[in-house]
């Protein structure tokens, strides 16, 4: 190698990675459980996961465990169920960046599409099983596969989510976050809605029936998952991995210019590199069944250059042949990761809507953005 290659801090970025990636063990620890009262969950509380110092972090695994009291009228469970259990969740670093923050539902879904299955399916329930069953095939595990019990004792669902830190943990550790600092704190945040029966199926878990949450309300087990270095030297440091942000920017709703008949427009954000986005049409309190609501979906550039001209049931056909299975009805998936869009080139970047039809009720677009971009603040135990 000669000097310039060994100045190019691409290289010695690579070089650290590998060294990294080969000689650093790679650990989970298990954090105790916070657990949020049914009181606190009705309010629409919020939950803090405190995480540790721990190495170079690459994610963070949830699992939930929530309790819910149900009456006579067996509730109804909405598409995005049970991911709709919650309304937000986010990563916040230790300079205070929302590395992750968006809707659980979105999060799931992206993952599903990154790890190209459905993440955390269990096998088809038939009709007969009213608990757990979905038409869409968006079963999710739980404890109860059989029909909700009419009790106040309450039904016990379970469920996870993956917050990425690390864009890929076996291979790339863009975005791994380097946590041995004596500076600050780093958490993750959980809300829950106000409201689990509605008829709004985005913010609601269940669109009818009875139901309310426990006493025993909801419980979270989380995981952290790092690489302890064998020592914090140059070539164990992979400085521009650890300088990138990477995660997940998403539950942005937009109810502007939606008409039958008309074009809606959605912004993707700029001074990013988008490695994919999930845009849910919300028609009526959901989706609308084979997304015969909308003609055409257009992805384009400064106004002027189209990207994509697709119709959404070929885009339903490349989200089946992705992931195996289907996302709720309305759900756009675009996939950048082979060629991500950096808008940093662009004046603006846009998904087009050509809509056919809007129905009553709620009216909106749902938008999450997979993203990496450098941060803007010193590494933490890091000087330049």
């Amino acid at each position: 190698m000669d000097q310039a290659q060994a100045q190019d801090p691409r290289i010695t970025n690579a070089i650290a990675r590998a060294n990294l990636l080969r000689s650093g063990i790679k650990m989970t620890k298990k954090l105790a459980p916070v657990t949020m009262t049914g009181a606190q969950a009705a309010a629409g509380g919020v939950m803090q996961i405190p995480l540790l110092r721990m190495g170079i972090m690459t994610g963070i695994t949830l699992l939930f465990t929530a309790v819910i009291d149900s009456g006579a009228a067996h509730p109804t469970a909405s598409k995005f169920f049970p991911h709709n259990l919650l309304s937000g969740v986010q990563y916040t670093d230790f300079a205070g960046v929302n590395r992750t923050k968006t809707s659980p539902h979105q999060l799931w879904a992206a993952q599903c599409a990154k790890e190209r299955e459905m993440m955390g399916a269990t096998a088809y329930h038939s009709a007969g099983e009213a608990w757990g069953y979905q038409n869409s095939n968006i079963l999710t595990t739980t404890d109860d596969a059989n029909a909700w019990a009419n009790t106040t004792a309450g039904n016990v669902v379970t469920f996870s989510l993956y917050i990425p830190l690390a864009y890929d943990p076996s291979q790339d550790l863009t975005g791994a976050v380097l946590t041995q600092t004596n500076v600050g704190e780093h958490n993750v945040f959980i809300t829950v809605p106000n409201s689990l029966v509605g008829a709004d199926s985005w913010v609601n878990a269940f669109t009818a029936g009875n139901a309310t949450w426990n006493a025993a309300g909801l419980k979270c087990e989380a995981f952290q998952h790092y690489i302890q270095p064998q020592s914090m030297t140059a070539d164990q440091i992979p400085l521009i991995d650890l300088s990138t942000v990477y995660g997940y920017e998403g539950g942005y709703t937009s109810s502007q210019n939606i008409g039958a008949g008309q074009s809606t427009f959605i912004n993707y954000p700029n001074n990013r590199s988008i490695l994919s986005a999930h845009i849910v049409f919300e028609n009526g309190g959901a989706g609308v069944a084979n997304e015969t609501d909308v003609t055409q979906v257009t992805l384009l550039a400064n106004s002027n250059t189209n990207f994509w001209e697709l119709t959404p049931r070929l885009m339903r056909q490349a989200m089946r042949n992705l992931i195996g299975g289907d996302l709720p009805s309305g759900s756009y998936y675009f996939g950048h990761r082979q060629q991500p869009i950096m808008t940093q080139l662009y004046a603006n970047v846009q998904a087009k809507f050509d809509v056919g039809t809007v129905n009553a009720g709620v009216v909106q677009f749902i938008s999450q953005y997979e993203v990496q971009y450098p941060s803007g603040s010193p590494l933490p135990g890091i000087t330049a």
